[in-house]
């Protein structure tokens, strides 16, 4: 009986001791942090992390898990983007939404584990602009509030989530990375006033040389002008009506100061140009450069989530016989809503 005696208070001390170590040395609030520089811009970074919806395109325990199950809720993106899962015993269950989210700076999600309390951990990604480079870094944070199990499991939690984090944030910059990085200098958006012009309606096929399709419109039209005595108010341009199947249908245009023409017009009309809000692109060089400019274009309007508002014109501001090829002039602009 005595020797259980001694193993019981044995026991107990050892028990007493564990909870005391625990709640007077441990620490309540626990955080594992990871690190990673990407070479992309930090806009770039925030776009990749900004959405639960895509979490998956990177996160480490999607690997772990390829069956299991996912719920997504919410906005596609920013606070109230959330995701909720069910997998295997590495992955576990629960849900994490974005509950903060600071363009290009940083987001905050709040995590709830099944089985593991009614209490939340949060997990931060913050990005540290270093102009074409990012700093990334992921950061989980856990309050136990005086739990001496959590304290404990918290000594342990750097080793366990660590190695997750570094692969995540490894995957990050490998998604990030094999983005393309597009020069958007040449962009801008404006609010552009309506002019009258006068144009002739025409077409042509994109795989061959437009240039003589071009000079045949405008010369048709710059003859009703000497013929009727009206002046340039602006530089040539190209108004497209639909571009389909490598035909480019458009209106040969010139602006003008008139409101009204006359008599027999022939091919000729008198029409407005768009009035609002446009994306404008400076093209600096050939014309043949064109179609690589619309998908300049394309991308500026996808990375800056803008909405087509019709189709797009060019504005020929360079005399090509003139200028140097290379310091040929185009502008060219897409209406946005």
């Amino acid at each position: 009986m005595r020797v259980f005696k001694y193993l019981f208070f044995a026991l107990l001390f050892l028990i007493i001791a564990f909870f005391a170590y625990g709640y007077f040395f441990l620490e309540d609030k626990v955080q594992v942090s990871r690190s990673i520089t990407i070479d992309r811009p930090a806009k770039m970074v925030f776009k990749a992390v900004n959405s639960m919806h895509t979490f998956n395109e990177w996160s480490p325990w999607a690997k772990l898990d390829p069956q299991a199950k996912y719920q997504f809720t919410g906005p596609e993106k920013g606070v109230g983007s959330k995701m909720a899962w069910q997998g295997n015993e590495e992955v576990g269950s629960g849900s994490q939404e974005i509950i903060e989210s600071v363009p290009n700076e940083r987001i905050k999600t709040e995590l709830y584990f099944d089985g593991q309390g009614d209490d939340p951990s949060w997990a931060t990604i913050a990005i540290k602009d270093l102009g074409d480079k990012s700093e990334v870094s992921w950061i989980f944070n856990a309050d136990f509030k005086g739990n001496v199990l959590g304290r404990y499991f918290g000594m342990m939690m750097d080793g366990m989530l660590g190695p997750q984090y570094e692969k995540g944030l490894q995957s990050l910059k490998q998604l990030v990375e094999a983005k393309p990085v597009y020069d958007f200098s040449g962009f801008s958006v404006e609010s552009v006033q309506s002019q009258n012009v006068l144009y002739v309606s025409t077409a042509g096929n994109t795989n061959d040389d437009l240039s003589g399709v071009l000079a045949e419109a405008y010369g048709k039209v710059t003859m009703f002008m000497t013929t009727n005595g009206i002046d340039f108010a602006g530089m040539p341009m190209a108004i497209t009506r639909n571009w389909e199947n490598s035909v480019w249908e458009f209106d040969a245009a010139i602006p003008v100061s008139i409101d009204a023409i006359e008599g027999e017009t022939g091919e000729i009309q008198l029409g407005k140009t768009y009035e609002g809000k446009a994306v404008k692109y400076v093209q600096k060089g050939s014309y043949d450069q064109g179609e690589a400019s619309y998908a300049l274009l394309d991308a500026y309007m996808k990375e800056h989530e803008l909405e087509h508002n019709g189709m797009p014109w060019e504005v020929y501001v360079s005399d090509p016989a003139t200028v140097a090829e290379s310091d040929i002039i185009t502008h060219i602009f897409q209406p946005i809503k």
